[in-house]
């Protein structure tokens, strides 16, 4: 009898013990939402999420870097409109100043362009993110240092940056340059093509301008200095001209790409959200109806349980 009284209360301590960690799994889900909270729930179904949670965190670095990488290509192309305009300018001064100027009108562009030179530095040492934009690779270096004369003014400049670059993934198998640099083959302020060194054109034009209205310049001097004006140094802007417009056209391609990518980005993003969910959500109201039904096999077993255990007794005690 003692054999089959402690026999049947361990089997009902069991069931018991069952149905309690049962509800109370079912009472956790409805709580979280969730079907899956460790590999141990379904280890299939964990993998799978594990698996689409690094293809979702893989998308989300591509979104970062694309957001980057717009920022930054954002910045230089309004860096180069901003150079476009000295050129334009300077261009201008090159056509006016004739024979028909005088000392005063020349030496008053000459100052204007003193200006567009120190503009120009100022420009080509633009920072992003606190990272030099035109630096190539040389991120933390400033692209341009400046030699000055005795009145301050710039005579040259010395290239501290280099033409390397960098590449950043922006999907899979896809990657964009992610850096500029003033010099090099592609170089925004002076390329491998004789003539295209922006600044260097600038200080030609107001060492000319400042020839020109020099009051020891002898006629012969004014007519040669306003002859190379009309000569090399405007053919000379012009081509850093065209090589303005061109970086124009290559950097509106690549934010057009990078505007194309991030829309895909973001729709793969939102693919792969609803896949995650399918695998850890739970069915809220199937799980509401099984846990009533395991609440009430609970409840019914621990009745069952405490009325058997009373007859049990007053058998033994009888």
């Amino acid at each position: 009898m003692r054999v089959t009284t402690n026999s049947f209360n361990n089997d009902l301590r069991h069931n018991i013990t069952k149905l309690a960690e049962r509800q109370l799994r079912l009472q956790q889900q409805v709580s979280t939402g969730h079907r899956i909270d460790s590999a141990s729930d379904d280890p299939n179904a964990m993998r799978r999420v594990l698996d689409l949670r690094n293809e979702q965190g893989l998308l989300r670095q591509y979104q970062d870097n694309i957001t980057i990488l717009r920022e930054n290509t954002n910045m230089v192309y309004s860096t180069v409109q901003g150079f476009k305009k000295l050129s334009d300018r300077a261009s201008e001064i090159a056509v006016v100043a004739d024979g028909t100027k005088g000392p005063s009108a020349l030496n008053a562009y000459a100052k204007e362009v003193d200006q567009l030179i120190e503009e120009a530095f100022r420009m080509a040492n633009s920072k992003h993110r606190n990272v030099y934009i035109f630096s190539g690779t040389k991120g933390t270096t400033e692209a341009y240092a400046a030699t000055r004369n005795a009145d301050n003014q710039i005579t040259s400049v010395t290239f501290a940056g280099n033409t390397s670059s960098a590449k950043i993934d922006i999907a899979s198998h896809s990657t964009v340059e992610a850096n500029y640099s003033a010099e090099g083959a592609n170089g925004v302020l002076k390329t491998n093509v004789a003539g295209t060194d922006f600044i260097q054109n600038l200080i030609d034009l107001r060492t000319e301008l400042s020839d020109a209205a020099s009051a020891t310049s002898t006629p012969a001097d004014k007519a040669t200095a306003l002859s190379n004006i009309k000569g090399s140094v405007l053919s000379n802007l012009d081509l850093s001209e065209l090589n303005f417009i061109d970086h124009f056209s290559s950097i509106g391609a690549k934010l057009s790409r990078l505007e194309t990518s991030e829309t895909i980005t973001n729709q793969q993003i939102a693919a792969v959200e609803p896949l995650i969910s399918n695998e850890i959500d739970v069915d809220l109201a199937d799980t509401l109806v099984r846990l009533n039904e395991i609440q009430n096999a609970y409840t019914a077993a621990l009745q069952s349980g405490s009325s058997l255990l009373r007859t049990s007794l007053l058998d033994f005690l009888q």
